[in-house]
């Protein structure tokens, strides 16, 4: 194998110093917008910092010092070794910094009950962590929520709504993606229904004795309940306070009682058997 000569070495590292300075300027320049990850640079780094040391203390007899001084002595460097490590240090200083992507989540809430119609008005608030937001339901029935950090992928959401006469469903649980930069979550949200609770007792005349083990009936509700030994029942019925009601009362196979009445909460009504 033919040895180079001195020249010919002086031209290999000269190409070799040209690709590092081309190199090492378009990462100055290009940095943001770099798209190698670090192993890869810093494999471009040594390899053409080796060719640059070559030329500067091969070719071009350039010599470097670093001393350094601590309790147990003194440290001092010389050689191509120094100019090895300077560009190194470098090299690492202008490294390509690792892009951090920032999350979002989108929410959207429907009522199951109504053909899947879109609910547009109200807001939804989440907690994810130290991170907390609230946005208000966009016409679309969609609440975006962004700048998450990225530490937070994969974590729980403590998820709240605030919609009118609307209410979450117990028992959920949602968490952001971990594979995506974006979470999507659509929700179901169930009706508020109205309780009112209603006393009473029926009673039998004239001596206004409670008549027992009677069947009482809320027309227009799937609500039925009975009379104790004394004649008093109790009930919540899935209606609006002061809503007027159609009230039938049997014993056995007879009808005892039949009249409509208005039903307020906490009220406490009085049945007279017919």
């Amino acid at each position: 194998m033919k040895k180079l000569s001195q020249l010919q070495w002086i031209y290999i590292s000269l190409a070799g110093f040209i690709l590092f300075t081309a190199f090492f300027y378009g990462i100055i320049r290009l940095r943001n917008k770099a798209e190698l990850d670090g192993p890869a640079y810093f494999f471009l780094i040594v390899f053409i910092d080796l060719i640059a040391t070559g030329f500067l203390a091969g070719a071009m007899k350039s010599v470097s010092m670093y001393q350094s001084t601590s309790p147990r002595g003194t440290l001092l460097l010389t050689g191509p070794i120094v100019v090895f490590c300077i560009i190194l240090y470098i090299g690492y200083q202008y490294r390509p910094q690792e892009k951090k992507q920032i999350l979002s989540l989108s929410v959207q809430l429907k009522d199951p009950t109504e053909s899947k119609q879109i609910l547009t008005s109200g807001a939804v608030s989440i907690i994810i962590d130290l991170f907390q937001q609230t946005r208000k339901i966009n016409e679309d029935g969609i609440a975006t929520f962004t700048g998450i950090n990225q530490q937070y992928s994969g974590q729980a959401i403590n998820l709240q709504v605030d919609v009118p006469g609307y209410h979450l469903a117990p028992a959920q649980s949602f968490r952001l993606s971990d594979s995506t930069v974006h979470t999507n979550l659509f929700l179901d949200l169930k009706k508020n229904v109205e309780v009112t609770s209603v006393f009473g007792r029926l009673i039998s005349l004239p001596d206004k004795l409670g008549v027992p083990d009677a069947t009482i009936h809320f027309a227009g509700t799937s609500k039925v309940t009975r009379t104790d030994s004394l004649g008093n029942f109790a009930v919540e019925l899935p209606i609006k306070s002061g809503s007027e009601l159609r009230i039938v009362a049997s014993k056995g196979n007879k009808e005892i009682y039949n009249s409509l009445r208005n039903i307020y909460q906490n009220d406490f009504i009085t049945l007279v058997e017919n």
